[in-house]
């Protein structure tokens, strides 16, 4: 496999085997958002990833537009956009206005894969394909992920802490790794929700590369975020 940089305004650069952590921007402490924004950018973390969930996706309210030119501009790390609602390109379009890096659109609310992922690139960004905790990958899985950046797969459902990673979502991130692998294609997945040092080497094993970090994995006051990192890093590897 070679390796593989992605050409968009801030890049996520991905060598060969090198493990990712990302950061969940609704896991922060709000209240002192330009102290927490400055440590992620000190530490090794990759990139942002940025919810928006609309209450119809999933039964709750998670972040708007407003919040994303002001990390935007305070962050030297490129954002991931992760649409968690129905009609995404209704909310591709809200955002167009900015500069963009990857939106996650979700296999189950685009009737239109192709035109979903046309609108994005034309924003400038990448499209990165996410797939629901409960949703098994399609027959279209494969084609449809070798067009984007990576494959999102969240292992909770968003906006609600303290939920048990489903053992459902971990058999589908294995079955998704197997297919990409017999089809040859170098394409990552990312695990999100519930991430950290005890449930990180399952999401490993079965084939994640890429993990977001949270209230249980990297915005914790025990650690650093920095420490939480390379912890991270470290228990997804150990046997």
């Amino acid at each position: 496999m070679r390796k593989r940089d992605v050409t968009v305004g801030r890049s996520v650069k991905f060598t060969d085997h090198a493990l990712a952590v990302s950061a969940s921007v609704s896991c922060m402490d709000i209240g002192h958002l330009s102290d927490a924004i400055d440590k992620v950018n000190r530490s090794d973390v990759a990139f942002w990833h940025y919810d928006v969930v609309d209450g119809v996706f999933n039964q709750c309210l998670i972040l708007g537009d407003l919040l994303y030119p002001y990390l935007k501009e305070k962050s030297r790390l490129p954002i991931e956009i992760h649409l968690a609602v129905e009609q995404p390109e209704r909310y591709i379009d809200i955002f167009s206005r900015y500069k963009l890096d990857y939106i996650a659109v979700h296999a189950e609310t685009m009737n239109e894969p192709e035109r979903v992922f046309r609108r994005i690139r034309e924003c400038g960004a990448l499209p990165v394909l996410a797939y629901r905790a409960e949703t098994p990958p399609g027959e279209d899985f494969v084609d449809l992920a070798k067009k984007c950046a990576w494959v999102l797969k969240l292992t909770v459902n968003p906006g609600f802490s303290g939920q048990k990673i489903q053992d459902a979502a971990v058999r589908h991130i294995r079955e998704m790794s197997d297919r990409l692998i017999h089809a040859g294609i170098g394409c990552r997945i990312q695990a999100d929700g519930n991430v950290n040092e005890k449930t990180v080497h399952t999401l490993y094993e079965a084939g994640a590369r890429i993990f977001t970090g949270g209230s249980s994995g990297l915005f914790t006051e025990e650690r650093s975020i920095q420490e939480n990192v390379v912890r991270l890093i470290q228990s997804a590897q150990c046997s």
